[in-house]
Formats: structure tokens, C-alpha cells, sequence
């Protein structure tokens, strides 16, 4: 039986198919492989792996399946920063599996997740933030936050309008950041605007609205490190309402 290593726990076998340690995988892709130039380009041993071969260049990591780079060349493909997903290949750039709109060095980084590019704001360099006005568009809080937005017309969660929001009287409440340890400080927080208050975990991509009949009272604290809103009858533990004694 043939087996040649390539490295990083990856085996290719009578090149027919190939093993991870003991653990055969890829096998959907098998057809389009050419086993024979088939290697490892970097891997991280465990999650994050890529490969070429003569025809293709391939990514299998924590964010996407294994999958071929669309239009990527393999005898130009590099990795321009591998724990962050970016490649490059002939006049196209890479986020993990997906094809940028953009080369890298035509956005203007806003935050992690918001960059400004041909007069467009996009999410993440992939999703544009459709309507956004650019001349007004600014993030809030967003050394802490970093995915959420408003302009002078809306508020934005990710890449996504938040309908019910009023932008104009859209804000954070400054005590979820006075600097005070809250347990899952780091992606849960309070907001509110003159209609609403909303309940923000960035982690899980959830923005919730809370209906409280007090939005002008709706405020934060810190109690025995559990982080609580509060109104004039309720408080709010991660967004779920209890009545106060």
C-alpha cells in the first residue's frame, strides 16, 4: 500500500484517498483531485488547512467545510494572514472560502467588522450595508462592540437594518461600559432609544427588543457580577424580564 505523508497528521493512500490521522476524509472531492499534486500549503494540524494541487487551491477550516478558493491559481496562491482567513491569488483576495468584492488594500478599516470600500460600507469585507450613508455612519462604542452602527436614517446590527430603532435617539447605556466586570461583559449589553430598549448579545447575534413602558427610567447595574437593566417594575437578566419584589 502506498502512502505518502504530507505532513501535519495528512496521509495520501495508493493515491486514492486521503487520511487525517486515522480518519479518511474529503471524499466528496475525490473526482476533482489530482492525488498526485496534491499538498499541504499550511495547517494549523487540527482545524485550519490549506492545499493545492495542480487545478486547485482548497480550504477546510473552523468557519467553512472543505471547499475550493473560486478562481484561485496555484502556482500564485499565498496566504497573507493565516489566522485571520486572508489570501491571495492572481488579482483576487480571500476571506477563509469566500472571494472579496475587493482587494484588501482597497478597504479603509472602520472596525474588525466594518470596512468603507468604492464608497460602500460592507460587514466583514463580504456583506455590504445596503442604504448606508456614508457620510454619517459611525460606530458606537466600537473598541467593545465593533458590529453595531447607525447613520443619520438607521441603526445597524452586522449587516442588517434594525427596523424598529430610531437612529437619532439610538444609544448604548454608558454603565455597561463604566469599566465594572459583568459576567459575558465582553458581547452583552443594554440600549435604548425613545421608543424602545433593546437587549444586545453581539456573540449570538442577537438584538432584542424590550418593551418597557419606562424607556426614560430604563437604566444599568452591576450586582454580584450579573450584569441587570432595570425599569420602573421590571429587571431584565440577559433580556428576560422579572418582576421586582
Amino acid at each position: 500500500m502506498g502512502r505518502k505523508a504530507l505532513g501535519h497528521g495528512f496521509y495520501i493512500i495508493d493515491n486514492k484517498f486521503i487520511l487525517h490521522f486515522n480518519s479518511e476524509v474529503y471524499r466528496k472531492f475525490y473526482p476533482v483531485i489530482d492525488f498526485e499534486s496534491f499538498e499541504v500549503v499550511e495547517s494549523n494540524g487540527s482545524t485550519f488547512h490549506y492545499f493545492k494541487d495542480s487545478k486547485h487551491v482548497y480550504v477546510d477550516s473552523y468557519m467553512n467545510r472543505f471547499a475550493i478558493l473560486p478562481d484561485a491559481r496555484p502556482s500564485d496562491f499565498h496566504i497573507l494572514d493565516f489566522k485571520s482567513g486572508k489570501s491571495s491569488t492572481g488579482s483576487n483576495d480571500y476571506l477563509f472560502d469566500q472571494k472579496l468584492p475587493h482587494r484588501f488594500g482597497d478597504y479603509r478599516i472602520l472596525s474588525d467588522f466594518y470596512q468603507l470600500a468604492d464608497q460602500a460600507v460592507y460587514f466583514n469585507y463580504l456583506h455590504q450595508v445596503k442604504g448606508a450613508d456614508l457620510a454619517t455612519f459611525e460606530l458606537l462604542y466600537a473598541g467593545q462592540v465593533g458590529n453595531v452602527a447607525k447613520d443619520q436614517h438607521q441603526v445597524y446590527f452586522r449587516d442588517k437594518i434594525v427596523e424598529e430603532a430610531d437612529a437619532a435617539s439610538f444609544s448604548f447605556l454608558d454603565a455597561c461600559f463604566s469599566g465594572e466586570y459583568y459576567r459575558e461583559c465582553d458581547h452583552t449589553y443594554y440600549a435604548k432609544d425613545k421608543n424602545y430598549a433593546y437587549y444586545i448579545d453581539t456573540l449570538a447575534a442577537a438584538f432584542k427588543i424590550i418593551k418597557t413602558k419606562a424607556v426614560d427610567q430604563f437604566q444599568f447595574k452591576v450586582i454580584d457580577e450579573v450584569g441587570y437593566a432595570y425599569d420602573e417594575k421590571y429587571r431584565y437578566r440577559f433580556g428576560k424580564r422579572e418582576k421586582l419584589a
